[in-house]
């Protein structure tokens, strides 16, 4: 505000003395024949003088307060934009903290994942290797299993071709009167053991 003032008070003496010089060039010029336009300029200039200086006084505190006020908001805003600046800078800090910790956890959920998916490649390879272990038990289970039945399938076969064979060889070779003695021999021994 003494800035204001000295400036004030340094443009009205500067105006003072250009009046006071302009004034004095006019009696020169007038050469003391011009004693009413002096007396003219004299009127003006006090007239001049007293309306800056009432300006002056009834303007001062209006001024003066609209200066200050205007001082006031702008230190405000200066003061408001120091704060939105360390907010901004503070947020700015915390955004790269967070992309810093994002990065390290990308990394990280990436390793988890990678141990992960080697671990269930593992598993997967070890279920896959027990199943074909299995499916291989089961095949050569089954595969006895149908060799045995194809066996005892044979040896029935064999009995019954057997059977016919010796039928027809007995057949041929026993008459009817041989037939009749082995009948009756075969029923007796079945008598004798009841």
């Amino acid at each position: 505000m003494k800035g204001l003032r000295c400036g004030v008070l340094a443009g009205g003496c500067g105006l003072l003395v250009t009046l006071v010089f302009a004034a004095t060039a006019l009696a020169t010029e007038a050469g003391g024949h011009g004693g009413g336009q002096m007396k003219d300029f004299a009127y003006r200039l006090l007239d001049f003088g007293i309306t800056a200086g009432a300006l002056y006084l009834i303007l001062r505190g209006p001024l003066k307060r609209a200066l200050e006020g205007r001082q006031r908001r702008v230190t405000e805003e200066l003061e408001q934009a120091q704060q939105m600046q360390q907010a901004a800078e503070q947020c700015y800090e915390a955004c790269q903290r967070q992309l810093a910790d994002a990065d390290t956890s990308i990394a990280q959920l990436r390793a988890e994942l990678a141990a992960e998916s080697a671990g269930q490649s593992a598993r997967i390879e070890e279920q896959a290797r027990q199943m074909a272990e299995q499916i291989s038990r089961e095949a050569s289970r089954s595969a006895e299993r149908e060799i045995e039945a194809a066996r005892r399938q044979l040896r029935a076969e064999a009995v019954r071709l057997a059977m016919e064979l010796a039928e027809q060889h007995l057949k041929q070779q026993l008459g009817p009167q041989e037939q009749s003695r082995l009948i009756d021999t075969c029923l007796r021994e079945v008598e004798d053991k009841s």
